[in-house]
């Protein structure tokens, strides 16, 4: 899920290029097309998210946990929105397993984290 068409159009040429059949991309708001997907019995088993600073709206949050994948992978540019949309997910049954700093901005304050949470029991 993309709000920009052009990187939509981008995921697709890559995903032309390197041979990639089994990935699905859309334009806009993510809640509403996971409502969509739930109705068609489409089911993932690993959401991606990479939110701006501001973190998950807990609309998003809400309706992927409805979705129920086994994993969630978080990226994110603001330890502390990623600390708050965290245990959102672990009071639904996420634990957070993994957690790796990635410094893109040396010498500066700015850090990204890429984390891994999982449905406890799956």
């Amino acid at each position: 899920m993309e709000i920009i068409p052009e990187a939509i159009e981008d995921a697709q040429f890559n995903a032309l290029t390197n041979k990639i059949e089994n990935a699905h991309y859309e334009v806009g708001k993510a809640e509403k097309a996971m409502k969509k997907w739930q109705d068609k019995g489409i089911k993932p088993a690993v959401i991606m998210v990479d939110p701006p600073r501001k973190g998950l709206d807990g609309s998003f949050i809400e309706s992927a946990i409805e979705m129920n994948p086994s994993r969630i992978v978080y990226i994110s540019c603001n330890p502390a929105t990623f600390a708050r949309d965290a245990k959102l997910f672990a009071e639904a049954g996420y634990e957070t397993t993994k957690v790796q700093p990635v410094d893109l901005f040396p010498q500066t304050h700015h850090v990204e984290l890429v984390a891994l949470l999982e449905q406890k029991g799956k």
